[in-house]
């Protein structure tokens, strides 16, 4: 717990301020009286405009990399948001090192993996998560704003979950959070690499910028890492690091693998081969190849932790699945969400949807496709995305993600200028329209997939966001046609 802190020690600085914080914000909407407020010039707000807002709210002193009016103390450190992760770990005094911290990265997985992690050990004895789904115990989560949010706040996170009794943590760990220091001076006991392709181009620029931001994670202070062998950037990072760090690979090559995978209504069934043991294993909850993959990384964390593998075996076949993670929230007709929003998370999840359907014996049902693409985002994705739909469903509805300040027309136009063939796609820009024609047109044995949302509980539309659930629209439009919504979970 933080009891305050001068301004000087803070900064490691004794010509600065004696003034005492009581907490320290970088979010002007976050300041409580007493705070200190960093301001830095971001990609896309600038904390200096913010400045008054903060005062307003009470902050006691301000530091900033250019001097600024504030009626309160005004420290001027040029280089402050390179220091953000070095303060947040003074200030709230080092928490990571009363935890042991997985760190969890990856193009898809993420929030599975991390939220599984969480779930498994959770069950064991007390387990934070930090991720897309919020932050907290796993059954009692508090709202995040991003995947992986800024410095300060991460080690405010951290220190709460250490003050509250948590052991452990899993955190997911994005790529802007690996090139931007929000993860600096976090000690990381476990890194875990699910997978790399194609995403956040408009931001890292090549695919090899975005590899190198990933491989951050992996430092040689981690006690272990686990990597997924069957993806070519895992394959590097696990050649770069195995001499340094203690690595367990997962995948059709990996030490941790699998055979006699079946899919079908009961979820997935098939054969652990590990370091720890073999066995049979069930996943209920979980649809699809890359789920095995998933649960191989929240297998081998749990055990290089600790855990016996019969144990984890048995927890995890009684998980409730992850929010908006091909969450079936209707089956009649069977409509799934899922938070796909790369090329190959859709081509992924339409597979998996496929294969479960053959297993269940629905072999003529068709894969209806609902999905759009999100504004001020990598352009060059958006025809990969409608060429993934395209091969994986019978039947696709275009339609708007989260549009932010771009017009949904344009962002549909590069997405039709993506199909092969768009003359049986169908374009309607409002999501609630959107889906239910693909409710419309589903028949008895055919599946609904609604992809890219996932979990989100808003659709950011003109840099406004207003409530939004693709769960929730579903069931008023099923009540609506008067049709039961019963959602199993299952296909």
């Amino acid at each position: 717990m933080t009891t305050g802190m001068q301004v000087a020690e803070l900064l490691a600085d004794p010509r600065a301020p004696a003034v005492v914080v009581g907490g320290i914000a970088c979010d002007s909407r976050r300041v409580r009286p007493g705070d200190l407020f960093i301001a830095w010039r971001g990609r896309v707000f600038d904390g200096h405009d913010y400045v008054s807002e903060a005062v307003a709210a009470g902050a006691a002193a301000v530091v900033s990399e250019r001097p600024v009016e504030t009626g309160v103390v005004n420290r001027v450190v040029p280089d402050i948001a390179a220091r953000l992760g070095e303060l947040g770990r003074r200030f709230f005094a080092a928490p990571s090192r009363e935890l042991d911290v997985i760190g969890v990265t990856g193009t898809n997985g993420k929030t599975t993996v991390a939220y599984s992690i969480a779930q498994v050990l959770d069950a064991i004895g007390p387990t934070g998560y930090i991720g897309t789904l919020g932050w907290g115990r796993p059954r009692v989560l508090s709202a995040s704003t991003l995947t992986t949010e800024d410095a300060i706040t991460v080690q405010s996170h951290l220190r709460s979950l250490a003050d509250a009794g948590v052991g452990r943590v899993a955190m997911e760990v994005s790529s802007h959070a690996l090139d931007q220091g929000r993860v600096a001076k976090v000690d990381f006991d476990i890194g875990v690499f699910t997978n790399l392709s194609r995403d956040h181009l408009d931001y890292h620029g090549s695919m090899e910028r975005y590899a190198a931001a990933k491989r951050r994670l992996f430092q040689p202070s981690l006690r272990h890492a686990v990597i997924n062998a069957d993806d070519a950037t895992g394959c590097a990072i696990g050649d770069a690091i195995r001499k340094e760090i203690e690595t367990t690979t997962i995948g059709r090559r990996g030490a941790v693998r699998w055979s006699e995978l079946s899919f079908g209504v009961h979820g997935i069934e098939g054969e652990w081969s590990t370091p720890w043991g073999r066995g049979a294993f069930s996943l209920p909850a979980f649809f699809g190849e890359f789920s095995v993959y998933n649960a191989a990384c929240t297998l081998a964390v749990c055990c290089v932790l600790g855990s016996r593998f019969d144990e984890v075996v048995e927890t995890m076949a009684k998980l409730p699945g992850v929010p908006g993670r091909m969450q079936a929230v209707s089956s009649s007709p069977t409509v799934v969400v899922d938070y796909a929003h790369t090329p190959d998370g859709l081509r992924a999840v339409l597979a998996a949807v496929r294969s479960h359907l053959v297993g269940a014996g629905r072999t003529a049902g068709r894969v209806i496709t609902v999905f759009g693409c999100g504004g001020n985002r990598d352009r060059g994705k958006r025809r990969l995305m409608a060429r993934a739909a395209e091969a994986g469903s019978d039947l696709v509805v275009a339609t708007s993600d989260n549009p932010r300040l771009e017009d949904p027309d344009r962002i549909l136009d590069d997405i039709m200028a993506g199909f092969w063939n768009p003359r049986p796609v169908l374009r309607i820009e409002d999501r609630r329209a959107a889906i239910g024609a693909a409710l419309d047109r589903a028949g008895a044995g055919d599946i609904v997939v609604l992809a890219g949302k996932g979990h989100e509980d808003y659709q950011d539309i003109g840099g406004k966001r207003r409530p939004w659930s693709d769960a929730e629209v579903v069931g008023e439009l099923l009540g609506q046609r008067g049709q039961a919504n019963s959602a199993h979970g299952k296909f």
